[in-house]
């Protein structure tokens, strides 16, 4: 049996869910929101244009409605989609999401209320720091990049321990040059 040597439980919460999204999905973010925007002028403009050169008031409706539909993405998209992830999560997982994340020798196992999964030290591509959480952004040939949540609480006085053993076991500097995002 391998050696445990840090544990990780704490209940996954909207707040800890949006700080992972962020960091997560912020490129994806940009260029959704960037789409959205482009598509939003290109509505606006076939939506004049059909009311100057059609006169039809249906098709002019409809065009005003994906106009303001993408309008809406380019402000409020990525909130909604993030809302609509964690409500995901709930109907996966049950109302309370207790996750579990123990660092043993060999390997990272997770457990999400019944669901368990590990991965091992090699996947960690790099990590996000946030107010409440450590983010470990796993990358491995045919598995989509995705980001394993830790609570930073639960390492309290040992977070320098903590981040020199994930620096060793993936023989990367993965907390040098971390990338904090603030909560403000």
């Amino acid at each position: 049996m391998a050696k445990l040597f840090y544990s990780n439980k704490f209940i996954l919460t909207k707040k800890l869910h949006g700080q992972y999204f962020r960091c997560c999905f912020k490129e994806t973010q940009k260029k959704l929101r960037l789409i959205s925007l482009v598509l939003t002028f290109v509505f606006l403009i076939l939506s004049v244009a059909a009311l100057i050169f059609t006169g039809s008031r249906v098709l002019t409706s409809v065009l005003m409605v994906l106009t303001l539909y993408f309008l809406f993405m380019v402000f409020f998209g990525y909130s909604f989609r993030q809302w609509v992830d964690f409500r995901r999560l709930k109907d996966e997982h049950g109302d309370v999401i207790v996750m579990l994340v123990d660092f043993y020798s060999d390997n990272i196992k997770v457990k999400v209320n019944k669901t368990d999964f590990s991965f091992k030290y090699s996947t960690i591509d790099r990590a996000y720091v946030t107010d409440d959480e450590y983010i470990l952004i796993l990358k491995a040939p045919g598995m989509p990049e995705h980001g394993q949540v830790l609570f930073r609480t639960a390492f309290k006085d040992k977070e320098e321990e903590f981040r020199n053993f994930i620096n060793s076991k993936t023989g990367k500097n993965i907390f040098r040059e971390v990338e904090s995002i603030g909560q403000h």
